[in-house]
C-alpha cells in the first residue's frame, strides 16, 4: 500500500512532468488525479446524501468550505477529493446532485490564468496551445454532467449531460452566487449566511477578442449548455 501511495502520489507526477517536457503531455495530471481521486464517475453515496459537483474555477471551495463547516450532509471520498463528474452508479433523478455553473469563457480564461500563474507548461506556450493540449479546457461541463469524463463531446454528449443536470437537486449561477448560495443554505436552516467568494480566486485580466473567439470555438457545446441552463432558471423564477 505504501510502494502504491509512493508511487501516484510522488514517482508518477514527478515522471509525469518529464514526458510531458518531452512529449508535450499532461501525465502529471493524470497522475495526480488518479492518486487524489479526481475525475472519478465510478464512486456511489447514500441517497440521503448530496453530492457537490465541483467543475474547476466555479467558485466551489467557497461552497464547499461552507457545507463543511455547517457539517451538512454532502458524500466526500475517502481522499477528500475535489473535482468529480457525477457517477454513473448514482444518475441525478435517484441521488441529489448540486453543482455550480459559470459562464464557460469565463471559467476558461480562470483557468488559463490560473496554469499560467503555476507556469505550467501547457499554458506556457499561449492560449491557444493551451487550449489544444488541455482537457479541462474543452467542453467540461458537458464531460462532468455527462459522466463521460475524458470523452470528446459531442451532440449525444450534450443530451445526457442536460438531461442530468434537469434532474440535479439545485444548480447555482456563479454571476449570482451571493443570492444563489443564500438561498441554498436556507434550505437547511442556516440563516446567517456570509459572503465568504471567492476562496481560490485569481486576480482578473482581459483576454483580447480573437482569443475570447478560440475559446468559444473550443466550447461550442458548454456555451450552448450553459445558455440552457440559464434559460430553464429563469423559467423558474
Amino acid at each position: 500500500m505504501k510502494k502504491n501511495k509512493f508511487l501516484y502520489k510522488k514517482l508518477g507526477p514527478l515522471l509525469g512532468k518529464f514526458f510531458d517536457k518531452l512529449f508535450f503531455t499532461d501525465f502529471s495530471k493524470r497522475a495526480s488525479n488518479y492518486y487524489h481521486l479526481y475525475d472519478q464517475n465510478d464512486y456511489s453515496f447514500n441517497k440521503n446524501e448530496y453530492c457537490f459537483i465541483h467543475v474547476p474555477r466555479t467558485g466551489g471551495w467557497s461552497f464547499r468550505n461552507y457545507y463543511e463547516e455547517y457539517k451538512l450532509p454532502f458524500f466526500v471520498n475517502k481522499k477528500n477529493g475535489h473535482h468529480n463528474p457525477i457517477s454513473l452508479l448514482c444518475p441525478p433523478g435517484e441521488y441529489k446532485y448540486v453543482t455550480i455553473i459559470r459562464d464557460p469563457v469565463d471559467r476558461v480564461r480562470s483557468h488559463y490564468q490560473m496554469f499560467l500563474e503555476a507556469k505550467n507548461l501547457s499554458a506556457s506556450r499561449g492560449l491557444i496551445n493551451f487550449l489544444r493540449y488541455s482537457s479541462e479546457v474543452k467542453n467540461l461541463y458537458c464531460q462532468y454532467f455527462s459522466g463521460l469524463i475524458g470523452e470528446k463531446v459531442d451532440g449525444r454528449i450534450f443530451d445526457i449531460a442536460l438531461r442530468n443536470l434537469k434532474n440535479f437537486y439545485d444548480i447555482l449561477i456563479f454571476e449570482n452566487y451571493d443570492d444563489d448560495a443564500k438561498n441554498f443554505f436556507q434550505k437547511f436552516n442556516v440563516i446567517n449566511f456570509e459572503k465568504k467568494f471567492h476562496a481560490n480566486k485569481s486576480s482578473d485580466f482581459k483576454l483580447e477578442k480573437n482569443l475570447e473567439e478560440a475559446i468559444k470555438l473550443y466550447n461550442y457545446w458548454d456555451i450552448k449548455l450553459y445558455e440552457e441552463v440559464l434559460s430553464l432558471k429563469n423559467k423558474i423564477i
